[in-house]
């Protein structure tokens, strides 16, 4: 599969009542450092129509003992092979059960003296007490939406409660508490619903507005005995890796729906692009440009091809202390010069 580079298995050897024992360990390699990822349990008694943990499913389950977990962890992260642990679970059990059990292995960390980053995914329908909890013990905490809408995820998921009461309303707090959008996420399953890209950049750009400033883009893949698997095809990474891009836009370059509905096809998708999603909408939007550098606001400025928020904010630090000029522009730019510069008005810089 195209994610399995992503993937390791390092071992490690811990004492247990009956001696030493070596235990392979699932390592995500993440953008911040390699991560232990892992599931509390993969016992499960949802139905949800996309998942391989689903209690019909022939697998199998598995389950870590909290102590043991906590051993493990801590072991991995002293012998410096992973830099945090990431803990989700299965529903074995009821959500707030499940949330505890998940919270309790953070509790047990911090108290051994962790100081590592842990990402705790919890269960639809937890309490606001154990989401604060969570909170106080986490780095990052999330609780998966799976689809942009009550009708979607009724869909794949229809056992796992109510996607507006028990898990949008519960990520919304989540944020709400957080007050930091870097240390709230949750999790898409694209494609698994037949939802168009439209939906779910309608949802994004909501998120994003209330502090929910990771959203991940799961393509669906169809297992095999899952009544969705003969619905529904595999969706293509490169759909993924879009919306990712769309996200950014929105979340850091203050982009709105608005602004990337040019480039949605008549179904609400986006096409598949051979550029950067960007500056294909920079070709949809000529009347953005050129842009005059000496009088742009911020968000004239991102929506340049090549410019991103440290140059805009470099440019008008520089601008505000009457420093901008052309040699200093070309500096700030380096070799996105000759991409930046056709988007731009230099008029008023003059050759200086």
């Amino acid at each position: 599969m195209a994610w399995q580079w992503k993937w390791r298995e390092p071992s490690i050897l811990i004492q247990g009542a009956e001696g030493f024992e070596r235990i392979e360990i699932p390592v995500y390699r993440s953008t911040g450092g390699p991560i232990f990822k892992t599931l509390l349990s993969s016992g499960c008694r949802m139905d949800c129509r996309y998942c391989p943990f689903a209690y019909f499913c022939k697998v199998r389950r598995t389950a870590w003992r909290p102590d043991r977990l906590v051993r493990v962890s801590l072991q991995a992260y002293r012998e410096g092979l992973v830099r945090g642990l990431f803990l989700s679970s299965a529903l074995y059990g009821d959500p707030e059960r499940v949330s505890s059990d998940i919270i309790e292995v953070a509790e047990q960390l911090r108290r051994a003296g962790y100081k590592g980053y842990i990402h705790l995914r919890l269960m639809p329908g937890t309490p606001p007490g154990l989401i604060r909890r969570a909170l106080e013990l986490a780095t990052r905490v999330g609780i998966n939406l799976e689809a942009p809408s009550p009708s979607a995820f009724q869909e794949i998921a229809p056992s796992k409660g109510s996607w507006s009461l028990d898990i949008y309303s519960k990520l919304l707090y989540a944020a709400r508490i957080a007050r930091d959008s870097r240390r709230v996420d949750t999790q898409l399953v694209l494609g698994a619903s037949g939802e168009s890209d439209e939906e779910v950049l309608r949802l994004v750009e909501t998120l994003v507005a209330r502090g929910v400033g990771i959203i991940h883009f799961s393509p669906y893949t169809p297992v095999p005995g899952t009544p969705l698997a003969e619905k529904r095809r595999a969706t293509p990474l490169w759909r993924a890796h879009q919306l990712y891009e769309a996200l950014v836009l929105i979340r850091d370059y203050s982009f709105t729906l608005r602004d990337i509905e040019p480039a949605l096809t008549e179904h609400g998708f986006l096409p598949p692009l051979r550029t950067r999603l960007k500056e294909y909408l920079a070709q949809l939007h000529p009347e953005w440009f050129p842009v005059d550098p000496t009088t742009a606001s911020r968000r004239e400025l991102v929506r340049v091809p090549g410019i991103g928020p440290t140059t805009a904010n470099k440019i008008m630090k520089a601008r505000s202390q009457g420093e901008l000029s052309l040699e200093l522009l070309r500096k700030l730019l380096g070799p996105r010069w000759r991409k930046v510069q056709r988007y731009l008005d230099l008029s008023d810089l003059g050759d200086n």
